[in-house]
């Protein structure tokens, strides 16, 4: 495997945004702004990251040092609805469209696909949808069932419509970040708490009755695609199960679990998530003819 750079520090200057016209509207990503975190083989493939509910590209900021290795593009998932697509048919829209703009699945590695926590979900929905060409899906703390998620939580689902979910999600990072709750700092709290896209309620409202809804299983079982899936082991969002199911489903899938993580583990336990990452882009196939 491949030596991975040091994690970066919380900068904003590490990344630039890449812009797309697409014919739902300009769609961004944010990606390496300089090396260390920038592929030179020119034969390196594209890992394109969603991020989760509520979160956009820069959660994703501690993935730089796998821009060592691929192309890296964070995407920023954008609030919109989309004519004609349901649950999070929208979201997956808006991924194929950023994809086929960006020209992503013709780069000569190919492209692996990912995302964390619904940004997995939405993954694993555009590989089954076909509508792009991957090499890989990349699944991190994810699910493919709503039967994972928590009764309670299905139950009050309709109240993500009218409750204030953005400053909530806020709030949650920033007690973190005072507590040292799983050893956030402040900083770093404040970091995944500041996220550049306003998220509206039609957004949360949306996104989560579609998550209160998934059922991706029976499909998964069809995809031939490689695959990694990466839990941690303590997850109270998603427990451990949901990625034993979706490791146990995808024909191609490896299972690694991060002990003693949480659900957001590609933040607080990001050298364990690259490193996972890096092992399963070394181990698949090198060529694009092979894909």
């Amino acid at each position: 495997m491949e030596f991975l750079p040091a994690l970066p520090s919380l900068q904003r200057s590490h990344l630039r945004a890449e812009r797309a016209s697409t014919a739902l509207g300009e769609l961004v990503a944010l990606v390496p702004a300089a090396a260390p975190y920038s592929a030179v083989d020119p034969g390196a493939p594209t890992l394109l990251l969603i991020p989760g509910l509520g979160v956009d590209g820069w959660g994703f900021i501690r993935q730089l040092p796998l821009g060592s290795m691929a192309r890296l593009h964070l995407f920023h998932t954008p609030n919109d609805d989309v004519p004609g697509e349901i649950g999070l048919g929208r979201f997956a829209r808006f991924v194929e469209e950023y994809i086929l703009a960006a020209k992503l699945e013709q780069c000569p590695g190919g492209l692996i696909l990912g995302g964390n926590s619904m940004g997995g979900a939405i993954a694993l929905l555009v590989a089954m949808r076909g509508r792009v060409r991957l090499r890989g899906l990349v699944l991190i703390g994810t699910f493919g069932s709503y039967k994972h998620l928590p009764v309670w939580q299905r139950g009050l689902a309709p109240l993500a419509w009218v409750i204030p979910m953005g400053a909530l999600h806020s709030a949650v990072w920033r007690i973190k970040g005072i507590l040292r709750t799983g050893g956030v700092s402040g900083e770093e709290a404040r970091w995944i708490a500041a996220t550049e896209i306003k998220r509206t309620r039609a957004y949360f409202g949306a996104a989560v009755a579609a998550l209160n809804t998934l059922d991706l299983i029976e499909n998964a079982s069809k995809l031939t695609l490689p695959c990694v899936v990466i839990h941690g082991s303590k997850d109270p969002v998603l427990p451990h199960r949901a990625a034993i199911e979706l490791a146990q489903t995808l024909p191609h899938a490896r299972l690694v679990t991060v002990e003693n993580a949480g659900h957001s583990l590609y933040f607080t336990h990001a050298e364990a998530v690259n490193t996972a990452v890096a092992e399963f882009l070394s181990s698949i196939p090198a060529k694009a003819d092979d894909f």
